[in-house]
Formats: C-alpha cells, sequence, structure tokens
C-alpha cells in the first residue's frame, strides 16, 4: 500500500515543483542579495540605490496585481498557469544576467539607467512566474494534506536555493568577476526551472457559471480580511527590516569580509533545514498562527541579545545567528500557507476562485517588502556617510550604524506586525480546512459554518 495513497500527484511531478524553487531562489538571491552590493561597489552611490529601489517598488505595485487579474481571466493552451511557468524560465535567466553584464567604463547616470531598466525587466518576468507557481500546486491537487506538504517542502528547496547562490556567489566574483559568476549561476537555475513545466498536469481547473469582472476581482481582494491584515502586517515589518539589506556589508566591514558572506551562510545551513523538520511536526499539533508569531518573538530577542554581545566577539554573535536562523526559519516557512487558507476564505465568502488573485497579493507582498526595506536600508546607509566603490573604507561611526541596522532597527517595524497580526487575524487552521471541504463540495456550507472555532466571521448560509 502507498505511504499516500490518496494523493493526486505523482513522486516525480511533487519533485520538480519543489525544484523550480531551488532555481527561482537562485535568481531571486543574486538579484536581491547582491545587486545592491554590485551597485556601490561599481561606483554607484547608496543615495541612488535607494532611489532605484524606490522606483522598483512603484513598478511592483502596478505589475503584479495586474497580472493577477490577468492569471484569473486567461484561458492559454495548455493551461491556466503552466504557460506562464514555462515563458518566465528562460526570461528569468536572460534578465538576471542582463543586469550584471553592465560595463564598468559606463559614467554613474548610464550605469544607474542600465541597472534600472535591467532590474525591472527582471521584476517583470519574475512576476509572470511567481505568481503562477504559487497557484499551480492548488490546481494541481485539490487534497488539503498534499497541498501543505507540498509548500513544506517547498520551503526546504527554497533555502537550498538561497544557500548555492549566497555561499557560491561570494567566493566567486572576486576571483572570475560578477558577469561570469551570475552566468553560471543563472544557467544552473534554469535547469532547475525547467521540469516542472514539462511533466506538471493541471488537474482540477476551477469552473465558474459566471466569470468574474474585474471589479469583482478587486471586491473579493478588498472583502478578504484575512488576506488583507496578513499581507499588511507583513509590508509593515518590512519598514525597518534593514538587516538583509546590510548583510553583505556586515561582513565585509564588521567581521572581516566578503568571505564572510559564506561563512554566515553556512552558519544558516543547518539551522534552516531543522526548521523545516520542527515545523513539519509541529504543524500536526500547533495552529501555525502560533508558530508564526512565537518564532518572530524569539527571534526579536536574539537580534536585541546580539546587539548588546557586539561584532567584536565573534563565537557568540555566530552562536546567536544560529538561533534565531532557526527561529526566523520557521516562521518563514508557514507564510506561504496563510497565503492557502486566505485563498479558500475568499472562495468561501464570494464563490468566487481567484487563487491568481489571492497569491498575486502575496507575491506583491514579498516584492515590496524587499524593495521597501532595501531602499530604507540603502537610504540610512547614505545618511550615515557610506562610501562606495570596491575596497572603500568606512569610518567606525558607519560601521556601528551598519551593525544596529542589522540588530535593533529591525525590530521595531516587526513589533507593530506582530501587534496588528495579534489583534487582528482571524482564520484558524480548523476553520480553512473546513473551508477548503466546503469550497470542494466535500461537505455542505451549513456543515462548515456549524463546525467553525471562530464563530463571528458573519457569513450568510
Amino acid at each position: 500500500m502507498k505511504k499516500h495513497a490518496d494523493y493526486q500527484t505523482k513522486p516525480f511531478e511533487r519533485f520538480s515543483y519543489q525544484f523550480y524553487f531551488v532555481g527561482q531562489l537562485i535568481s531571486y538571491g543574486i538579484m536581491t542579495s547582491f545587486l545592491t552590493l554590485f551597485m556601490t561597489e561599481s561606483g554607484i552611490p547608496a543615495l541612488v540605490v535607494s532611489a532605484v529601489l524606490i522606483v522598483a517598488k512603484v513598478w511592483d505595485a502596478v505589475n503584479d496585481p495586474l497580472f493577477g487579474v490577468v492569471v484569473d481571466k486567461s484561458h492559454l493552451k495548455g493551461g491556466k498557469y503552466l504557460p506562464w511557468v514555462r515563458l518566465s524560465t528562460v526570461l528569468i535567466a536572460v534578465t538576471t544576467v542582463l543586469a550584471f553584464a553592465m560595463p564598468q567604463t559606463l559614467g554613474v547616470p548610464a550605469k544607474t539607467a542600465w541597472i534600472l531598466l535591467a532590474y525591472l525587466l527582471w521584476d517583470l518576468a519574475y512576476t509572470m512566474c511567481d505568481v503562477p507557481i504559487f497557484a499551480l500546486a492548488t490546481v494541481m491537487t485539490d487534497n488539503l494534506q498534499e497541498r501543505d506538504s507540498m509548500y513544506v517542502l517547498k520551503g526546504f528547496f527554497t533555502y537550498v536555493g538561497g544557500i548555492v547562490v549566497l555561499v557560491a556567489l561570494p567566493l566567486m566574483y572576486p576571483k572570475i568577476g560578477w558577469g561570469i559568476s551570475v552566468f553560471i549561476l543563472s544557467a544552473l537555475a534554469m535547469a532547475f526551472m525547467l521540469p516542472i513545466g514539462l511533466v506538471a498536469k493541471e488537474r482540477h481547473r476551477p469552473v465558474q457559471e459566471k466569470e468574474p469582472s474585474i471589479k469583482e476581482l478587486f471586491s473579493y481582494l478588498l472583502g478578504n480580511k484575512p488576506l488583507l491584515i496578513f499581507n499588511g502586517a507583513t509590508i509593515i515589518a518590512c519598514l525597518t527590516a534593514t538587516g538583509g539589506t546590510v548583510t553583505n556589508y556586515v561582513a565585509i566591514y564588521c567581521l572581516g569580509g566578503e568571505q564572510w558572506i559564506s561563512y554566515l551562510t553556512l552558519l544558516m545551513v543547518v539551522p534552516m533545514l531543522v526548521s523545516i523538520l520542527i515545523v513539519q511536526f509541529l504543524i500536526k499539533k500547533v495552529d501555525k498562527f502560533v508558530i508564526y508569531v512565537g518564532a518572530n518573538a524569539l527571534g526579536m530577542l536574539c537580534g536585541i541579545a546580539m546587539y548588546f554581545i557586539g561584532f567584536q566577539n565573534v563565537t557568540a554573535v555566530c552562536i546567536m545567528i544560529v538561533i534565531k536562523t532557526l527561529l526566523t526559519s520557521g516562521a518563514g516557512v508557514t507564510g506561504i500557507m496563510f497565503t492557502a487558507d486566505c485563498a479558500e476564505y475568499g472562495h468561501f465568502k464570494t464563490g468566487t476562485r481567484a487563487q491568481g488573485m489571492a497569491f498575486s497579493v502575496q507575491t506583491f507582498t514579498a516584492k515590496v517588502t524587499g524593495a521597501l526595506s532595501g531602499s530604507i536600508g540603502m537610504l540610512i546607509l547614505g545618511l550615515v556617510g557610506f562610501v562606495e566603490g570596491s575596497g572603500a573604507v568606512q569610518t567606525p561611526e558607519t560601521i556601528r550604524w551598519i551593525w544596529l541596522m542589522w540588530t535593533l532597527i529591525p525590530l521595531i517595524s516587526m513589533a507593530a506586525a506582530l501587534l496588528l497580526i495579534g489583534f487582528g487575524y482571524r482564520l484558524p487552521t480548523e476553520d480553512a480546512k473546513l473551508m477548503a471541504k466546503c469550497n470542494a463540495g466535500e461537505i455542505s456550507r451549513e456543515e462548515a459554518l456549524a463546525g467553525f472555532r471562530y464563530k463571528s466571521y458573519g457569513f450568510k448560509k
């Protein structure tokens, strides 16, 4: 007897879905973790880098929701989501390489224009895949346990992709240059992303009696309170989330050089993998809401401890990095599950199955948080006297600010976000499961309403 006799997808199909995220995160990691370093080492001032990221945020605000509508309204040959995944696989690789192929002989204005154009093209290509790939799992299977398992393991493979780029690129670019290094990693990313487009099957295309209008889709979005609260809190959390922006600069200026970018990543590998296993076990016994809030709160305490330990105490810092990564990675794994639950909520409430819209909000949030935290982080760096250029020397005061931005400053907005989620988010996992069963026709609406743990949704019978 099969271990998962009720699973609808084949093993290689599930593995291909998860492998995709290795490649996706290689490209995402290159652009979000190293583009700012590439720009400042190329002589572009931190304040200009901040402006580039702000423009990118505006572009995100335009293309993500609109593409969500396009996906929900599209009827392409080969499926609702798969054609977009296949097309974007090549485009992501090409635009990633383009960004780092910038000639160093150009002046600062020309360099800035090159990077901005390449980044906007990459962002469009990434949007083209990010909305469909998350929604794809919901049409590959309507088994909620199978879907959640795919999302959890997706988190594992996501970390693998992040680890590959964060370890490999800092070791490669000082020796063979940015351009060749990014080309090699982009080719590797595309190899991981290709299989899902060849083997995946869309088994459960939702059938609607009436095609929703754009107005109805946005009404669905505005009426999905859990979706708006969770993603709104995520955006709030990024307002002072400067840690990711300055990680490379912490490695170079606080800990001792580019090689520390790889060392920091290696310190995070084991706790990232362990967190996947822990969450896989915990979600069977504890609501994901408790895991998410608790892990983030404990991670904040680690940030406070790291600040007072100081970067001079390298051993203690390394220990705290391991503990903090274990906690924050665990919280990150549960994030995608909230969007899937919110999509079921939206369907149950409105009768409209707008998966593309629900997941476009999530991907929009992810990119806005990256752009906002990145632009705010680079703005602060510029204001505290950061010196651009390869081999630049920073003042002690600037280095102190870099450490502050890595440890304490991110806690300000995270505290506000946890308060919003703690007091505003009301969608227990048990209720989401009942909604999913009702949406799939397995139980009646009356049965679902009678079984809800939270009784104040205001749904009509």
